[in-house]
Order: structure tokens, then sequence, then C-alpha cells
């Protein structure tokens, strides 16, 4: 029977956990506070409206704290989901919306097929044309 003897008194080395240096670790921390900055000045808006949804029409027009709920109340939100021109309204933007899509996705589907498989002349022009069309801000797009 054969023993394994283990040397203690070899070299120490320092054991160092994590493999960021210093400076990558701020650099992250830093990442995070902006990150955790924009994420709160981001949903500002929708809280205050979410605030606001639940307030009545005097404690809206009242000159209190306007991010402080006194009367919490839903009548805003079942007004709305009874009254029969809201859910019109609705009803004809969600049918707008479903056929364009279907619109869509019938066109461009065949068309992406096409261009992606088929060689014809002018093929690769128009991929390039494409794909240079979403280097561009929709919002420009809009103006040509």
């Amino acid at each position: 029977m054969s023993t394994l003897a283990i040397d203690k008194a070899g070299p120490r080395r320092k054991v160092k956990y994590g493999s960021m240096s210093r400076d990558r670790v701020w650099a992250l921390r830093w990442s995070y506070f902006f990150l955790a900055l924009f994420a709160a000045f981001s949903l500002l808006p929708p809280i205050y409206m979410l605030i606001t949804s639940l307030k009545t029409s005097a404690e809206i027009s009242a000159a209190t704290n306007p991010w402080w709920v006194y009367h919490p109340t839903l009548s805003n939100y079942i007004e709305l989901l009874t009254s029969n021109q809201f859910l019109r309204f609705f009803w004809n933007s969600a049918m707008v919306s479903i056929i364009v899509v279907i619109i869509t996705m019938l066109i461009s589907v065949p068309a992406a097929f096409a261009l992606s498989r088929m060689k014809f002349w002018g093929s690769a022009t128009l991929a390039t044309g494409t794909f240079l069309t979403y280097l561009i801000p929709e919002t420009l797009l809009f103006l040509f």
C-alpha cells in the first residue's frame, strides 16, 4: 500500500478572487449607475401616468403632491372600458393592425425568399439598398 505525501511547505501564492482588474470593476459600477439613472428617467412618465390614472378628477386638479394618491380609485378604468366609443376605436385599431400585418407578411415573405435565394439582374443592388435602408432612421425615411 503506497501513501501519497503532500508537500505543505511548498511556495505559497496569493489567491486572487475574480478575474477583473480594478479599473474594469469601477467601469462596470459606473455603467450600472448610469444604466439605473437612465432606467429611472425613462420610467418616470409611465409611473406618473399610472399614478394620475388612479386619482379622481378633483385630486388631479388639486395643488397637492402629484406623486401621491390620497384616495385611489379605479373609476377611470371602469368608465374607459365600459365606454362604447373607446371600445369601437380599440376594435378599429386592432383590426387595422391585424390586416396590415397579414398584408405585409404576404408580400414580404415571398420577396425576402426571392431576394435571398434567387439570383436575378439587380438582386445584389436591391439587397444592398434594403440593408442600407435599415441604417437610416425611420423619421428621415418618412420625409422621402
